[in-house]
């Protein structure tokens, strides 16, 4: 462990299988790229995992604990990965429990469609960041919406969140999307880490339990308004972009032209 001096703590984790293997198949040294009293995250290869405490957002990449708080730790400090399980600033987190992190089946996405226009809010927070011709690409699942990638403020741009939501809800209704995946894997150097790492699982069709809760109301038609209400209080912009870019890909129904699978 690089911090030797640090008396670590074993902390229950619960995470997807996605993640539980990916600590397992990557072992190694890693550093701190990110840390809050909330949500911590290191890099590992390309990608990052993060730690999450009780009320942060469970993202797929992070290991959700039950503890109240992060403990105090700097960006930049050592962590390791090993046997499966992230040791960071005096903790040792692993995923003992495994959480569904896969978008839900919908067979009816003009009924889903109908049933988000029904409750969808004014949702100009996310629009007015961003230009309207990359949206309009967007929903049409044109590789040109690629310039959404890293538009926006913070760990998690807003185009990103938009791009997000489209692209799991594109995973959770069929809809081919093989161009516009690969368009958006070639800018994600064009955005933050973390950030990075969460468009890559949405590209996977995996996301957060709030955007997740949301997808399964549309297939069923309950409680949709209040699977809107808890979406949109995921951060400042995150959940409106992640509702937009759901509404773009359940509104324009335009065929892929490869007409490859998903």
């Amino acid at each position: 462990m690089p911090q030797s001096n640090v008396v670590v703590r074993r902390v229950p984790g619960a995470g997807s299988p996605a993640l539980r293997r990916r600590l397992h198949a990557q072992p190694g040294t890693a550093s701190v790229v990110h840390a809050g009293a909330r949500a911590l995250y290191v890099g590992i290869g390309d990608r990052v995992v993060g730690v999450a405490a009780r009320d942060a957002v469970h993202v797929p990449a992070a290991i959700a604990t039950t503890l109240p708080e992060l403990p105090e730790v700097a960006a930049g400090a050592p962590a390791e990965v090993r046997d499966g399980v992230l040791y960071v600033a005096g903790l040792a987190v692993g995923v003992d429990r495994l959480v569904p992190t896969e978008a839900p089946r919908i067979d009816d996405p003009a009924g889903a469609a109908s049933r988000l226009g029904a409750v969808l809010p004014d949702l100009v927070v996310a629009r007015r960041q961003l230009p309207a011709v990359a949206l309009d690409a967007l929903a049409a699942g044109d590789p040109a919406a690629r310039s959404l990638v890293g538009r926006g403020d913070g760990l998690t741009p807003v185009g990103d969140d938009v791009l997000s939501g489209w692209l799991v809800t594109a995973h959770s209704t069929g809809r081919p999307c093989d161009r516009l995946r690969e368009a958006v894997r070639v800018e994600l150097h064009r955005t933050t880490g973390l950030s990075a790492t969460l468009l890559a699982d949405a590209a996977a069709g995996e996301c957060i339990p709030e955007f997740r809760s949301l997808l399964l109301a549309l297939a069923s038609g309950s409680d949709t308004v209040s699977a809107v209400a808890r979406l949109l209080a995921v951060g400042h912009t995150s959940g409106a972009g992640m509702l937009l870019g759901a509404h773009l890909a359940l509104t324009s129904e335009v065929p892929d032209p490869e007409g490859s699978p998903r």
